[in-house]
């Protein structure tokens, strides 16, 4: 009897102990999402779920001060902040992701994941990814179908190497192409904007990444200057500004919004309760959560000075329903959230809505369940053959003919013997601003990134002698001894970088430190263009020999002064890594220029006044 007795005491201590090291609900996958998510939150302290709705960002060299326990972190092996010394292989960046993966979770008490997020604007923005055409020029194609392949191809590269959220797509309405940021955009069509940007959104959604179309809402203002007070009515604002937004949130499915810099009607949008809970929440039923833009936060404090103190500038932005601040320093992603609630000015069932949609977020992504990635399968992904046969593709599909003058295109390989090649663009990659290349060339994308000047000898081969001017000497004088004279025309523009006129520039960039623009490819980053654009093309147009401009820009340049002189114009925009195969392709008729504008051509500055709204008869 006394045996059995100890026996049965073994068993039900057994029993209580096997019960008190049950997982938590949260922890079960076969539970639903919701039920996870409550569980979870009961769970968590105050400190907890305020670390949950903060971001940081670091750069290489900053990385030894990485919080382990925020909610989302911008990996230093993605955008722009690995630079020479980072990650310079699929498999190194994929590894790098998994690696920081790993330490946020075990730095969390309860385990709780880190969002890797980054930037997708026309490419997985990092080194050696595919770089397709920047988005004006995917707007030129007006196919928002085959758009939707490009974006599920750079989705796939994206989420290849552990990178979950992107932001993207560039929604804003470009009225203005003095604005340096035309070029991310769809160019000045409602209609178009908001099917460009559904194809995109819905392809990242479908892929296990969350998109998060920008910047909401209008982003600039007079003069093209970029995150500038908005003069709109809100008429204007409700039916060209904010339509895109509710395509891509109502067909696209999109789960993130991020925030604007600029003010509406004197209110910042980030913290704007009209524009974020409003309007977007009551509305159009959007369930998803909110980020503020990089730095947005202390902008209400430091630029829009509409508070006394960066505490007040956080409770502001939260009461308005910004769920995540996203930035650089220490005040810049609610770092002040945590004494806000404690001190009683925000209730923490605030946080706990917040933090809802962040979780419920993480737990459709499957990052409870499955937080890495196979960096093998990963190289297998980023530039596959798939993806490099498309982004050929695309660059043909952007080329858009301006001008032909007497069947001055194509060119024929019977009759063209030497080429005489010119312009800042003609042996750079102008691949535009957000890209890949931003992050450190690597040898991979400089042996897969094609120039014009490269393009065409590889196009004709032995067919043809492609003489490359170097900018110091006669440009007249190689032209005369042409057959054919190609200038290859840049400007410079990109994120503060908004446009005075729109002439070509007498002084452009120097391409290969630029770091948002455009990169060397071919010469070994040496090279710099200084010259007069206009100057050259005069030169060789007046030499008797046909002459042909190739644009490579993402907004309107004014042709004017120039124009009736030359032979032929074709706007090949930021085309891609393989762009200077499409350039050469289509100056020979192998590929039709079937591209349309997605702007307005303004000829010169007094032609850009702001338009509150287009009326086209």
């Amino acid at each position: 009897m006394k045996k059995t007795i100890v026996i049965l005491s073994l068993i039900a201590g057994f029993t209580l102990n096997v019960h008190s090291e049950k997982k938590p609900d949260y922890k079960n996958p076969k539970l639903p999402v919701e039920k996870r998510v409550e569980n979870l939150i009961s769970l968590m302290t105050l400190e907890e779920k305020v670390l949950q709705l903060q971001s940081q960002l670091t750069f290489l060299n900053q990385y030894k001060d990485r919080n382990w326990e925020v909610g989302h972190f911008r990996n230093i092996a993605h955008f722009l902040h690995n630079g020479p010394n980072g990650p310079t292989s699929t498999i190194d960046c994929a590894k790098a992701v998994n690696e920081d993966t790993r330490k946020s979770i075990e730095a969390n008490r309860l385990g709780i994941p880190v969002l890797q997020h980054g930037e997708a604007l026309h490419d997985a923005m990092w080194g050696v990814a595919t770089c397709f055409p920047q988005s004006i020029s995917m707007a030129a194609t007006f196919d928002d179908e085959f758009y939707y392949r490009v974006g599920e191809a750079i989705a796939k590269e994206t989420h290849a190497v552990g990178v979950r959220q992107v932001y993207a797509p560039v929604i804003n309405i470009s009225r203005d192409p003095r604005w340096g940021r035309t070029e991310e955009s769809y160019g000045e069509d409602v209609f178009l904007t908001s099917r460009m940007g559904v194809a995109y959104t819905k392809a990242f959604e479908k892929e296990g990444v969350i998109a998060s179309p920008k910047h909401y809402v209008d982003n600039y203002g007079d003069g093209g200057h970029d995150s500038f007070a908005s003069g709109m009515s809100w008429r204007i604002l409700r039916e060209v500004f904010l339509e895109p937004f509710r395509a891509c949130i109502e067909e696209g499915g999109a789960r993130s919004i991020m925030a604007s810099y600029n003010s509406i009607d004197g209110i910042p949008a980030s913290a704007s309760a009209v524009l974020l809970n409003d309007i977007l929440r009551k509305e159009w039923n959007f369930k998803g959560y909110v980020v503020s833009d990089y730095g947005c936060i202390p902008g209400i404090y430091n630029a829009h000075k509409v508070v006394q103190s960066h505490p007040e500038a956080q409770a502001l932005c939260f009461e308005a329903g910004l769920d995540i601040g996203l930035g650089f320093g220490e005040s810049s992603s609610y770092s002040h959230l945590l004494e806000l609630v404690k001190s009683g000015r925000i209730s923490e069932e605030a946080v706990d809505v917040s933090l809802r949609r962040v979780l419920t977020a993480k737990f459709e992504l499957g990052l409870f369940d499955n937080p890495y990635v196979n960096p093998k399968e990963a190289d297998k992904i980023v530039h596959s053959k798939e993806h490099k046969e498309l982004v050929l593709e695309a660059a043909r599909k952007v080329m858009t003919l301006l001008k032909n003058n007497n069947n001055a295109l194509p060119l024929s390989d019977k009759a063209v013997k030497r080429i005489g090649v010119f312009g800042p663009a003609a042996n750079v990659l102008s691949v535009g601003d957000y890209s890949g290349p931003s992050g450190g060339l690597t040898g991979e994308f400089i042996t897969n990134g094609i120039t014009p000047y490269l393009g065409l000898k590889q196009r004709l081969q032995a067919k043809a002698e492609v003489i490359l001017h170097p900018g110091n000497t006669d440009a007249a004088a190689l032209a005369r001894t042409c057959d054919v004279a190609i200038f290859f025309a840049a400007i410079q523009e990109g994120e503060g970088e908004d446009r005075s006129h729109l002439a070509l520039p007498k002084r452009t960039m120097k391409a290969a430190e630029s770091l948002e623009h455009a990169q060397i490819v071919d010469t070994g980053g040496k090279q710099t263009f200084e010259m007069d654009q206009e100057r050259i093309i005069d030169e060789i147009s007046g030499s008797g020999t046909k002459t042909i401009v190739v644009l490579l820009n993402g907004s309107t340049i004014d042709i004017r002064n120039w124009a009736d002189k030359v032979d032929a114009i074709l706007e090949a925009w930021y085309p891609g890594e393989r762009g200077g195969t499409a350039i050469a392709e289509t100056l020979f008729g192998d590929v039709n220029p079937g591209g349309r504008l997605p702007i307005t051509c303004a000829t010169n500055r007094e032609h850009t006044k702001r338009q509150s709204c287009y009326y086209l008869s």
